[in-house]
């Protein structure tokens, strides 16, 4: 297969992923029986050409092993997945686990240099990444502790375990605030705001590691060429 043919696989896949998607949208929608039958026919359908593909891959592979194992190989493993479970899960479970075909997206080719950079980058900050990982989970555990400590008395139908709290802590750390959970305590608004301006940096500081990452990626880049 030459290079142009390359692309127009790529590119009939990709429409394929797009036809699933939408056949699992439509779905949602309350059509005639015929109509219901006939978009569940065409997943089907899909299914099935997605497990074709899988396979003409690993066979084409020069290093089949290689290919399995690689972040593409694995694409295609997990948008074929909900059919090879089928016979040993529920349909719902198989129905909701279709939606990972849209990963097969990423591997579109205007996207795999982009995904290469982020890759890189992401190797350049591991060691900052785990640390974060590591002190911003200590920060929420030792918040979502504290808040059911200040609101459980006050709100136990709200604040009824320490999941409760931890899913305020994330909110609240993160900034995103839906409002179903907020402290009505003086001492539980006091350490939500601390929560809140402490979320500032778990957000700000990622970022700039990434950001500085993708620079360094670039600049190797630029050198290079």
């Amino acid at each position: 297969m030459n290079s142009q043919d390359k692309v127009r696989f790529e590119i009939a896949v990709s429409v394929a992923v797009f036809a699933s998607i939408a056949i699992m949208a439509l779905e949602t929608f309350s059509f005639p029986t015929d109509v219901q039958a006939a978009l569940l026919f065409a997943d089907a359908a899909l299914s099935l050409i997605f497990v074709a593909e899988y396979i003409y891959r690993v066979a084409t592979a020069e290093n089949k092993r290689a290919y399995v194992t690689s972040f593409y190989g694995i694409i295609d493993l997990v948008a074929i997945f909900p059919i090879l479970v089928h016979a040993v899960s529920s349909v719902r479970v198989v129905r909701l686990l279709r939606v990972l075909r849209i990963i097969r997206l990423l591997k579109i080719k205007r996207y795999s240099d982009a995904i290469d950079r982020y890759r890189q980058a992401l190797k350049l900050i591991v060691a900052e990444a785990t640390l974060f990982t590591g002190v911003a989970f200590v920060f929420i555990i030792g918040f979502a502790f504290l808040i059911y400590e200040f609101e459980h008395e006050a709100q136990p139908h709200i604040y009824s375990n320490i999941f409760d709290a931890i899913w305020c802590a994330v909110i609240s750390l993160t900034s995103v605030g839906y409002g179903d959970v907020y402290p009505i305590t003086p001492a539980g608004r006091l350490m939500t705001l601390a929560m809140v301006l402490t979320g500032m940096g778990i957000v700000a500081v990622p970022t700039a590691l990434l950001a500085s990452a993708l620079s360094r990626v670039h600049n190797r880049e630029s050198e290079a060429g």
